[in-house]
């Protein structure tokens, strides 16, 4: 998961944000010209907000994160500090289980014609407390890790075509999530195809869907928001019927997100 800028989506991602974070997926999230661009309210782009939902079969996941660039202006390449949590609720056959997660990254993000990429390394944060308690379970407690992220989109609204792909892997349970899309870019919103890959040393998944993206003018006197909408239907291996565990059962999944300016 991790965040966008004007005119870009959030990939969290990952943020991002995409993004973007725990095994389900994330987000985890730029206009990076040289000087200084206003938003649309006349504002210098600090940094962005964003959060999501993110359910799929027998799994609810929420996530929040912030990203800032140090430099005090998004449209400039240069180093960004990433905070991001996440939540997740989850079924296991047999009992159900919580998990937490967080983690502080730095990174740096550059622009290059309308492509806009970026790399994060930082340290992870992973609890999960499943219940009846199963001391064989892989996924259970706490872990610390390093973590490290990158994503590679084009700039919403520069081309017809609309590109992305992101990753990020921690050590904390060998969490992954790797997201590619493409589509078309038109006035106001893009639309397309998205393939996804997530997992752990538990759990081992595979998406397969679509997305739609759109600037929401909630107010006036604020810059608009982004709002993400995708669908689809997610395939895990091993999955007996008992619900996947962390990242969900196989079957059908989707998400919204939002990202703001600031």
């Amino acid at each position: 998961m991790h965040p966008m800028r004007k005119n870009k989506s959030i990939a969290f991602r990952a943020g991002g944000a995409l993004l973007i974070a725990a095994l389900t997926p994330q987000v985890a999230q730029g206009q990076e010209e040289a000087g200084r661009t206003a938003d649309d309210n006349g504002g210098t782009q600090r940094g962005v907000w964003y959060s999501g939902y993110d359910p799929a079969r027998g799994e609810h996941y929420l996530y929040s994160g912030a990203t800032v660039a140090l430099n005090g202006d998004l449209d400039r390449d240069g180093f960004h500090a990433r905070v991001f949590g996440s939540w997740v609720a989850y079924d296991l056959n047999p009992g159900s289980g919580r998990g937490y997660q967080g983690d502080f990254m730095l990174g740096y993000r550059m622009t290059r014609g309308n492509i806009d990429g970026g790399l994060y390394i930082g340290v992870d944060y992973q609890h999960y407390n499943p219940h009846p308690d199963d001391p064989t379970d892989e996924v259970r407690g706490t872990e610390w890790g390093f973590k490290i992220a990158a994503d590679v989109e084009t700039l919403r609204n520069e081309s017809p075509i609309y590109f992305s792909v992101a990753g990020e892997y921690s050590t904390s349970f060998q969490t992954y999530w790797a997201r590619a899309r493409i589509g078309r870019n038109l006035k106001g919103f893009a639309f397309g195809p998205e393939g996804v890959a997530l997992g752990n040393v538990g759990f081992d998944a595979q998406r397969i869907g679509g997305f739609f993206i759109f600037d929401w003018k909630a107010l006036p006197l604020m810059s608009p928001i982004e709002v993400t909408l995708n669908a689809g239907y997610q395939f895990v291996a091993g999955d007996n019927g008992g619900g996947g565990g962390v990242g969900g059962g196989e079957g059908a999944y989707g998400g919204i997100a939002f990202s703001l300016l600031f």
